[in-house]
């Protein structure tokens, strides 16, 4: 975001009778810029949420961090680390993406506006994908919030949470956490399991919930979070856990239920 004193100059400029393009030139400012914010006036453009929302960061302290929505958060985070990334544009703004299936209207919705609670006064927009969307948001503090951020895969390199991430995914909002994990890299599904006796056999159906993920990191943030819910759970494969047990299976429907 520009700073205001670039917003200052910009409407010095067309007081003093200069055109649009001469004072992108003077400025630096896009002309694309320069149009909008004069079709807008001075004060309309200095009072704009997203100017007035932006955060201070100093590089070790982020007033994002210190003011973040908790329980908005703890679901964003469990999203960010199955199906979300963060790229690196001009200037250094990062654009936080996540990927969502179309066939869970429910979730993108859900999704949508944990990123508006968590990074308030930005746009979330939606770029097509086949069978899906990658819901986007931009800003230069996505790091701050995701410090777990690096280059290549997330299963190729540690995921350690800082202690305030620890404090809300872990310790507060448990639940929440898991949501997001589950949403993002788990299902609920039926299992069909036959018995047989001596009168024929018989089949059972019950529900059960699986998580996927390749890191071995994020797979102990799911178990941990877990534990601290008394929730039962098992590897069914080397990158899957399972949570079949009917009372974990009950508690996981108290606050999370099939995907829609």
């Amino acid at each position: 975001m520009r700073p205001e004193s670039d917003v200052r100059r910009v409407f010095e400029l067309w007081d003093q009778g200069l055109s649009r393009l001469a004072i992108a030139r003077e400025t630096g400012v896009s002309h694309t810029q320069v149009r909008r914010w004069l079709r807008r006036e001075l004060d309309a453009v200095l009072s704009s949420p997203m100017r007035l929302d932006t955060p201070s960061c100093d590089g070790t302290t982020c007033e994002l961090v210190s003011t973040v929505d908790e329980p908005a958060y703890a679901y964003l985070f469990g999203m960010y680390l199955g199906d979300g990334w963060l790229t690196r544009g001009r200037r250094d703004v990062f654009r936080l993406l996540i990927a969502l299936c179309d066939a869970h209207p429910a979730i993108r919705t859900e999704c949508e506006a944990a990123i508006s609670a968590v990074m308030p006064g930005r746009s979330v927009g939606a770029v097509r994908r086949i069978g899906c969307h990658d819901l986007s948001c931009y800003s230069k503090h996505w790091p701050c919030l995701f410090p777990q951020h690096g280059p290549g895969r997330k299963h190729t390199r540690p995921i350690v949470l800082e202690t305030w991430q620890e404090r809300i995914a872990l310790e507060l909002h448990p639940q929440l956490f898991l949501r997001g994990l589950i949403h993002s890299d788990g299902c609920r599904a039926m299992n069909t399991v036959t018995s047989r006796f001596p009168s024929g056999p018989k089949r059972y159906t019950y529900p059960r919930y699986f998580f996927v993920n390749e890191s071995e990191d994020i797979r102990y943030l799911f178990i941990e979070a877990c534990r601290r819910l008394a929730i039962d759970y098992r590897y069914s494969k080397p990158n899957t856990i399972s949570v079949a047990r009917r009372a974990s299976v009950a508690m996981l429907d108290s606050f999370i239920g099939p995907k829609s």
